[in-house]
């Protein structure tokens, strides 16, 4: 809980940093290359993050229970500082190929917004090893069980950007959010140096023949190349919105970032958490106990999703009027990001399960498997974006993405079965059932509600339009579970009261 709490603290600042920028830079050519540039620059961060979250924390913990504590924290400074060193060569080789890797994605930019793309990366690529230091030192301190810490980095990005847009832009434009990133990267970094007293001691080693790192690199390629195919899948849908309607780009971020802070809110500790819990159990070779996670986080993320999906869908305008509609985002520019948003929303169960059984995949050590079903959820997904472009434009184009991660999560759970015999996810059934109902219940109240009361304008009304209808229903959707005798909320009420007892 206290994680979550943290978790919502970040997001909501997130959420607030996203309000600023849409007030300043709206949905503008501006934005749009600020979105692209961040997304370039985030593609060697994926890549590294997938590599090291992945494979340190199993690696790691399986170090730490079969030696020491001394050579865990050998192998951990090793591997820092040769991802270190891999961060510098790779920020330097992007920085000069900075102009034509824009060039190549983004082919729709005028070469204003090429120019303009290639100086936010190459801002931002200045301070990547930084960042890349902080994935390190955040999966150290999560392998550890301190899951607080490694949640406050998100903290310094929002205030930088924050703090660039209103102070400096005036100035300087959005190259001063650039510049808010590259210190964000440098403070993330700081704020993680006190939690490792006491416990982590930092060596200046650089052992290239340490097998254990051979091991690491072994696994982390083809969690490396999932990763990179899934902003792939990102980068391809920018590079088909850049031959849309201007401004679809930056609907397309504002909508998804709505998404990726519901996933960080409602997914994140429970996969942060949980993947500390099933790397022990891996290594303990505790298949029951394994399977035993997998069918309760599978119901607590549709008892929690589903209702959220469900006034989401119907209160999308209103979500993104209370989100962003202020300065340059306009009424068109609602109506455009609400009904991406309504595309992508209805992914968000599929999304936060898929990403909790590729981290079961990877507890058991295993990155192959994940990889070939990203690789296979790109395939579907280009082809799908071919499509649905031609028919609804950007929407096609988030709509896509929702329905490749729902093939990939399906496939996820095919390929758990056949590695485990079976996964006894019949017991789960009546409830998941009963949840989905409770859903449709939730659903059909928030739309009576929304047909009931009457538009509104400016923040204040919308906010609280939007509360009261999301109050009602999902008040109901709680009562609605109690009376079809939803057995996970029942449990998880039941370990409420007994604790605060």
């Amino acid at each position: 809980m206290l994680v979550t709490v943290v978790i919502i603290l970040s997001k909501v600042s997130g959420f607030i940093r996203d309000m600023i920028l849409a007030n300043y830079f709206g949905t503008g050519m501006a934005n749009d290359a600020y979105v692209s540039a961040y997304s370039l620059f985030y593609l060697p961060v994926l890549l590294f993050n997938s590599c090291i979250s992945a494979t340190l924390i199993p690696l790691y913990v399986q170090e730490r229970e079969q030696q020491s504590l001394r050579h865990s924290n050998h192998f951990a400074s090793n591997t820092i500082n040769l991802f270190a060193l891999a961060a510098v060569v790779i920020s330097a080789l992007f920085f000069l190929l900075a102009r034509p890797l824009v060039r190549l994605i983004y082919v729709g930019f005028d070469p204003g917004k090429t120019a303009l793309t290639v100086d936010l990366v190459r801002i931002m690529l200045i301070s990547l090893v930084f960042n890349i230091t902080s994935i390190s030192l955040a999966s150290l301190l999560n392998a550890s069980d301190r899951y607080v810490a490694a949640q406050l980095t998100g903290f310094p990005l929002n205030l930088c950007v924050i703090v660039a847009a209103v102070v400096f832009s005036a100035r300087y434009g959005i190259l001063a959010v650039g510049w808010g990133v590259f210190a964000a990267n440098i403070l993330q970094f700081l704020i993680l140096i006190p939690f490792l007293n006491g416990w982590f001691t930092w060596t200046p080693v650089l052992d290239f023949s340490d097998k254990r790192f051979h091991r690491l690199l072994t696994l982390a390629g083809p969690a490396m190349l999932s990763m990179g195919v899934s902003e792939l899948n990102h980068m391809i849908d920018h590079a088909l919105a850049s031959g849309l309607n201007p401004g679809d780009i930056s609907a397309m971020s504002y909508a998804y970032r709505l998404i990726t802070f519901l996933l960080g809110v409602l997914m994140v500790p429970l996969t942060t958490i949980m993947f500390s819990k099933l790397s022990r159990l891996a290594a303990g070779h505790d298949d029951k106990g394994m399977l035993e996670v997998l069918r309760r986080c599978i119901l607590v993320i549709a008892l929690v999703a589903l209702p959220i999906v469900a006034v989401a869908v119907v209160m999308s305008v209103d979500v993104i009027k209370f989100a962003y509609m202020r300065g340059r985002f306009d009424m068109h520019s609602v109506e455009v990001t609400a009904a991406i948003l309504v595309c992508y929303v209805v992914g968000v169960p599929a999304f936060g399960l898929r990403d909790f059984l590729s981290r079961m995949f990877h507890a058991l050590q295993d990155t192959k498997t994940p990889f070939r079903v990203s690789c296979l959820v790109v395939a579907l997904n280009i082809v799908l974006n071919l499509i649905l472009r031609r028919i609804i434009g950007a929407r096609g184009l988030a709509l896509a993405t929702s329905i490749a991660g729902t093939t990939g999560m399906c496939t996820m759970l095919i390929l758990l079965k056949k590695r485990f015999g079976r996964l006894g996810l019949g017991a789960a059934l009546p409830d998941m059932v009963r949840i989905v109902a409770s859903a449709l219940i939730c659903m059909g109240v928030c739309a009576l509600m929304n047909r009931a009361l009457p538009p509104a304008l400016g923040t204040g009304r919308v906010f609280i339009r939007l509360a009261l209808c999301a109050a009602v229903s999902l008040m109901t959707y709680v009562l609605a579970c109690f009376a079809l005798r939803v057995r996970t909320l029942r449990v998880f009420a039941g370990e409420v009261l007994r604790r605060r007892r």
